[in-house]
């Protein structure tokens, strides 16, 4: 952007004893001075009501303009200074370019093709800014407002907004959070979640959302292990507390699922033993009730509702010799199924079922079961398959794939249909990639570069996008994210 130029111009057809009489023609006029906002129109300009001095006119028109006996905010280039970019025109300050606006503190900008301001000020690109919007398909999540770095939070998308809470703040055991922050992604903006009421601070919680709150549950501070949950209330901003009569004991690497109307927990680790217990949540009676045990405990395992059932594979289990094994194994099906009305467990097909892993992803696509990734206690995975509940068959995903990985997030995308898997942890390290899986076609595509790599971190799908955010680099907990929006 050439300000030099344009403030020179604008000097140069403006007597410094007269009134500015610059032409910028079709430019807005100043925006509000506080931080991130974007106007048009006078910040200033000619006020109702004459004036003889200075002295009769407030700031931001403090300036009279005693031919017309108008307070105005500028009356020569100089009276712009505190606006650097800006020229005098009319009695405003105003930016040179269509388009444009003032961004405090001290920018004037372009907001069809800053990759800082685009569209609005303060809003990124990860790359350019064309027509006031991102042009690639990934843009930065906020961090104006944005709680403080973490990693192994829980976030839930509500329909509007995303809700991130608690997780790991340092590396210390202790160093968990209770904190947590809401972001509009339309509005581009945070706020915080209160701490009135809210459960005590904790990470490798679960959560669920019911369609009006938010159900956290679970997870760990120090070396305890925690039930304790609590439900939000995101148009209040406040916390209940859940009973704590029958509730399963606390635990980490769990899984919760929402069936429409309860919550089911069930497996994960607590102390030194995978979990073979579990317990069915409903939020209306504020109440708990114990499930039946399956043969096999685990934990890290993935856990999906198929709309009528708990389909359950994977994970790290028990073989009964104090040795830890990784799902499927010889004497056990990699994948159960649950059934909450008849409290029943069975087991999934063995026939063409997955390799062993855990720390994977898994989606329902419709009537499939769609899982990928994980690890399987040597090396990373990079296989994937579907499952059909109508036909009890499995089908294995077919390449390219993706680069193996686990600890990844995975999201559910219904415009287009697809599930979208990225970040995570693989052979060389933490991963900044992904891959994008169309049920229909049966084809993985690359997800485009966008945030810094991480894993441990959060994501959710909010139809048609994928909003990621927080995690772990090394020891760094992050506090940035990104919004992914494939094309239709």
């Amino acid at each position: 952007m050439a300000f030099a130029l344009a403030v020179g111009a604008a000097v140069a057809s403006c007597g410094d004893d007269e009134p500015c009489v610059c032409q910028c023609a079709g430019a807005p006029g100043p925006s509000s001075t506080s931080g991130g906002t974007t106007g048009s129109g006078g910040g200033g300009g000619e006020a109702p009501g004459p004036c003889v001095s200075n002295s009769d006119c407030a700031a931001p028109a403090a300036i009279c303009d005693t031919a017309k006996g108008a307070c105005v905010e500028c009356l020569v280039a100089s009276d712009c200074a505190l606006r650097p970019g800006t020229l005098c025109s009319k009695g405003s300050c105003v930016c040179p370019q269509d388009g444009a606006s003032w961004c405090a503190p001290d920018l004037c900008v372009d907001l069809q093709s800053s990759p800082d301001h685009c569209g609005a000020c303060g809003h990124q690109c990860f790359g350019t800014c064309g027509d006031g919007k991102c042009a690639d398909p990934w843009e930065p999540t906020s961090t104006l407002g944005a709680p403080a770095g973490r990693a192994q939070h829980v976030a839930v998308w509500t329909g509007k907004k995303m809700i991130v809470w608690g997780g790991w703040l340092g590396t210390s055991p202790n160093a968990t959070t209770n904190t947590g922050g809401i972001y509009d992604p339309a509005a581009y903006e945070w706020s915080a979640t209160s701490t009135i009421g809210a459960p005590s601070p904790r990470r490798q919680a679960t959560a669920v959302w019911t369609g009006k709150k938010m159900i956290v549950w679970g997870g760990m501070h120090g070396d305890t292990y925690l039930g304790a949950g609590g439900i939000f209330d995101p148009e209040a901003n406040s916390w209940k507390a859940m009973t704590a009569e029958n509730e399963p004991p606390g635990r980490i690497n769990h899984s919760a699922i929402w069936t429409g109307n309860i919550m089911i927990v069930w497996g994960g680790r607590n102390q030194a033993n995978q979990l073979a217990s579990g317990g069915l949540y409903d939020p209306d009676k504020d109440v708990w009730k114990a499930t039946v045990a399956p043969p096999v405990p685990r934990e890290l395992h993935s856990a999906v509702w198929s709309g009528s059932s708990m389909l359950v594979y994977g994970g790290v289990g028990d073989d009964g010799h104090s040795n830890d094994v990784y799902l499927p194994t010889a004497y056990a099906s990699g994948g159960m199924e649950h059934d909450p009305v008849a409290d029943a467990w069975t087991s999934l097909p063995f026939a063409g079922e997955p390799t062993a892993r855990a720390g994977h992803s898994a989606l329902m696509l419709g009537q499939t079961m769609a899982l990928w990734g994980g690890y399987n206690g040597a090396s990373y995975v990079g296989t994937g398959a579907q499952f059909n509940i109508a036909t009890k068959q499995w089908q294995p995903m077919s390449p390219p794939l993706p680069d193996a990985r686990a600890f990844h997030s995975a999201v559910l995308l219904t415009k287009p249909k697809a599930m979208i898997v990225w970040g995570g942890v693989g052979a060389g390290g933490v991963l900044d990639s992904g891959g994008m899986f169309d049920p229909d076609a049966g084809t993985w595509t690359p997800t485009p570069s966008g945030p810094s790599a991480r894993s441990d971190h959060s994501a959710v799908s909010t139809g048609g996008s994928m909003i990621v955010w927080g995690g772990l680099n090394g020891d760094e907990r992050l506090g940035t994210g990104g919004v992914l929006a494939p094309p239709k």
